[in-house]
């Protein structure tokens, strides 16, 4: 299933798989080896434990960097084409991590450390979205609202759509990215003009 990836990643990604499937007691190291096609004991030689995967998936799943590098780089302070680029890049980036913020989602009481990074995402977002909507304000081209308030509902909406989409709502899963930035989005921008 995962021929091409070095041994590591294969079992990262086979725990990821069944933990989303079954919870993290129902992943045993012996399934986690025969979906990664590996030894049991090669799980215990890199990880030492079933802990110790879970440790290694948050340690390279960070992902703060490039939400930073989205701000900085393809911000050009139009309201409505930065928020619209803000909302692909988010979901995009929601998208690829898809797996591990699911299993955050599922696991995080059993793994203080998951939560926190979890929670490093859209608090940095808000953070960005805060000096963004700060700046929007200064130069005069949106009214003078609470930043906090705006960047919060901002992503809200958003990762409510990646929520809806990926876990709770089936039909949801049938609204494209392009139909939910036109109709939310636009929604959203006249607000705050």
């Amino acid at each position: 299933m995962f021929l091409k990836l070095p041994t590591k990643d294969k079992i990262m990604e086979a725990m990821i798989e069944l933990v989303n499937e079954k919870g993290y007691k129902g992943a045993t190291t012996r399934e986690i080896a025969d979906r990664a096609g590996v030894n049991e004991v090669t799980i215990f030689r890199h990880f030492g434990n079933k802990k110790g995967i879970v440790e290694a998936i948050i340690q390279k799943f960070g992902f703060v960097d490039s939400l930073e590098n989205t701000f900085e780089e393809k911000v050009i302070w139009d309201v409505e084409k930065d928020l619209k680029m803000l909302v692909r890049e988010y979901q995009f980036l929601l998208e690829q991590k898809k797996t591990i913020i699911l299993l955050g989602l599922r696991e995080a009481d059993k793994f203080p450390e998951l939560d926190i990074l979890l929670k490093q995402l859209p608090q940095k977002y808000i953070e960005m979205l805060e000096i963004y909507f700060e700046k929007m304000i200064e130069k005069g081209k949106i009214e003078k609202l609470d930043p906090t308030i705006v960047a919060t509902n901002f992503a809200f909406i958003n990762f409510g759509y990646f929520l809806m989409k990926t876990r709770v709502h089936p039909t949801a899963k049938e609204l494209p990215i392009d139909d939910f930035v036109e109709s939310n989005i636009d929604f959203f921008i006249k607000s705050l003009q």
